[in-house]
């Protein structure tokens, strides 16, 4: 029994992919939640427990949409160049079609070791959400970047200078599964025996 179960765990681990593409079909609020509290059980040095989850929808995630395509209009060379509206339309249109949105977030301490190690433990909530998601069929798009600092997010959030974003997670039932490869473990991996 225990040899299946981990046997499906290891299964989990390698068949998981980003989702880009995602139903618009809605994931049950009971499940987000029971993601959520499998969530916090992951390793986490000192037990900070560093993490602060917000779950966006309704008006939060218009106003999220909004703040995404003014995000990328202002990365852009020529935002008034033939064809941009439109792209950034598909941005905002594309946001706010997905089912779920959770803005993953960690405290930052004073210290930088545990500042350090706080975000780490807190992509390790976000994975591990990632993993049991899966596990129910329901697909993730963990996304990081620049756009993580804007005033506008952490305005909507109302983020104190306390707490940084470490990712934003897109989660819904898959409209299509991308196939990859990863280079094998062998070909990473350094083995130091002992003399």
């Amino acid at each position: 029994m225990e040899e299946r179960a981990n046997g499906r765990v290891l299964d989990v681990i390698r068949s998981r992919r980003s989702i880009p593409r995602m139903k618009p079909d809605p994931v049950p609020r009971p499940l987000i939640q029971q993601l959520l509290d499998a969530a916090v059980w992951v390793p986490n040095h000192r037990l900070t427990e560093p993490w602060q989850f917000f779950v966006l929808d309704g008006e939060s995630k218009h106003r999220f949409a909004e703040i995404r395509r003014e995000w990328r209009r202002s990365q852009l060379p020529d935002p008034h160049a033939p064809g941009v509206a439109a792209a950034l339309e598909r941005v905002y249109q594309e946001t706010v079609a997905t089912p779920a949105i959770i803005v993953v977030t960690s405290h930052v301490s004073d210290d930088p070791e545990t500042r350090e190690e706080d975000a780490w433990a807190t992509f390790g909530a976000a994975y591990a959400f990632m993993l049991g998601a899966w596990a129910h069929g329901v697909g993730t798009y963990f996304r990081t970047g620049a756009m993580r600092d804007a005033p506008a997010l952490r305005a909507l959030l109302g983020l104190p200078e306390t707490r940084r974003i470490v990712g934003v997670l897109y989660v819904g039932y898959p409209a299509e599964v991308p196939q990859r490869r990863r280079t094998p473990a062998t070909e990473k991996t350094v083995w130091l025996d002992r003399p």
